[in-house]
């Protein structure tokens, strides 16, 4: 019984985690940032100046040029991510839960459009540490909102699209939620609430 109820609850706590909106996460308008942009010239120069060079080098996590060769997911949550399952787990999972979406959402068939979305998330995917493929489609629905599941299906809404001042904007956010997938942060929900059902369990 508690078990079903565990899992259940496991589920829903996935899906919740995974379509957590991105209302405020875009950067403020362009018309906002111009009437900071002389104040900011100033300090920025100031403190150039006074900043001296960092000769210290870069850990491997901080190394741009590591990117693709970096192991992200280690240490502790590495753990987690081990008992949430194997990448073709992750991607069983996540083919199924792209499924489901796909049935209740209204998908976008313009190929100009599905093709722009998915240049710019494949572009972020080539230069990350990313270890699966990504398939990415854009939903219709004015809600600003992006979100990825487990084994690289990856969403975008063209609220999203409209409300982004240019690609940059796009794209960070599409960097975002690519960094989840990357990190296999829903397989290390899922490996947390397992380790609770084993303990309630046990």
């Amino acid at each position: 019984m508690f078990k079903g109820m565990f899992r259940n609850f496991g589920v829903y706590l996935l899906l919740f985690t995974f379509t957590l909106g991105l209302v405020g996460t875009l950067p403020p308008a362009a018309s906002a940032q111009k009437k900071d942009d002389g104040d900011k010239q100033d300090d920025k120069s100031k403190t150039a100046q006074q900043k001296p060079v960092s000769t210290k080098r870069l850990s491997t996590m901080e190394n741009p040029d590591m990117i693709g060769k970096r192991k992200v997911n280690s240490g502790t949550d590495k753990i987690f991510g081990w008992l949430g399952g194997s990448q073709s787990t992750e991607i069983a999972i996540g083919r199924q839960l792209a499924l489901e979406v796909e049935q209740q959402a209204k998908i976008v068939q313009d190929p100009l459009i599905a093709e722009y979305v998915n240049r710019v998330g494949q572009n972020i995917v080539l230069h990350s540490d990313a270890k699966l493929p990504f398939t990415i489609k854009v939903i219709e629905s004015p809600e600003v909102n992006a979100f990825a599941l487990p084994g690289g299906f990856f969403f975008v809404n063209t609220g999203l699209i409209m409300a982004a001042d240019n690609e940059s904007e796009l794209a960070g956010v599409m960097a975002h939620e690519i960094a989840h997938v990357v990190a296999r942060h829903a397989m290390e929900n899922q490996g947390k609430m397992q380790a609770i059902n084993y303990g309630l369990i046990g």
